[in-house]
């Protein structure tokens, strides 16, 4: 479960315009990106024979709107497990955070709640000097300052890189990447993109255009293995939003479906 937080928080992450990065993004394709309000599904897609999740249910629910001079985003998201015994454990997260359209900063705010298991609270920001250093300060549960790669970019900046390479027609982009859901420095993420789709009858504007399906591979900081901590396959559109996705975890699949989606209004300062 500890998974589930950080891959929303990549997928569901605005974009934002160009800033002089080592992996430079294009405001053209920040341009494209829809503001919106999404919620999605939870259910059970697959498990291998000796695994004992035998249902998954919950939500995913999602808000990106344009705070001025950054992208504000809330997050809340609620997986439900039942084991073949009968049983059933949680998580239900929240997250809260601005990002700065220069990409100079990232603030943080995440809880998460496992029931009778306990929970967790993290808070914290970002920052990127003019030299281009990176640093990482946690103020909950501890007040810890992390160091971060030079090239490491924030969830908006490498969502919008990802598109960037869509729109080029590449299909590989590995970058590390930190979104503060969890109390540990930058992981890295490696993206696998497939050919274009064109969708046939679709009515919801917003989503009636080309997707692009996607595969992206986590690996946490202490993960120095080939094989990944878990597994995202996303259909996206040109304009940031996923259509359909599914977690690949290690013993088991959920399937995460779109169910309701509406376009929110570009706020000026």
């Amino acid at each position: 479960m500890k998974a589930v937080l950080k891959l929303t928080a990549f997928v569901f992450a605005a974009v934002v315009v160009q800033w002089a990065t080592p992996l430079p993004v294009d405001a053209a394709t920040a341009s494209q990106i829809v503001p919106h309000k999404a919620l999605y599904r939870l259910s059970l897609k697959g498990a291998p024979g000796s695994n004992d999740v035998s249902a998954v249910g919950g939500q995913m629910a999602f808000e990106w709107r344009d705070a001025c001079d950054g992208w504000a985003i809330n997050q809340r998201n609620l997986m439900i497990l039942e084991s073949a015994e009968g049983l059933t454990r949680s998580v239900d997260s929240t997250m809260t955070t601005w990002e700065a359209k220069d990409g100079s900063s990232f603030r943080f705010i995440v809880n998460k709640d496992y029931g009778a298991g306990g929970g967790e609270a993290l808070e914290g920001r970002a920052q990127r000097t003019p030299s281009g250093a990176v640093t990482a300060i946690f103020t909950a549960p501890d007040e810890v300052e992390m160091e971060l790669p030079v090239d490491v970019m924030f969830p908006s900046q490498h969502t919008i890189a990802l598109l960037d390479k869509i729109a080029a027609g590449e299909k590989f982009f590995s970058a590390a990447l930190f979104d503060g859901s969890e109390f540990e420095p930058a992981g890295f993420v490696s993206a696998a993109i497939g050919l274009e789709v064109v969708p046939e009858g679709e009515e919801e504007p917003l989503i009636s255009g080309p997707y692009w399906p996607v595969r992206l591979a986590f690996y946490g900081p202490e993960n120095k293995t080939e094989s990944p901590d878990y597994e995202l396959a996303v259909d996206l559109h040109e304009n940031g939003i996923a259509r359909r996705l599914e977690i690949h975890f290690k013993e088991f699949t959920v399937d995460v479906a779109l169910q309701r989606l509406e376009g929110l209004p570009r706020d000026g300062c």
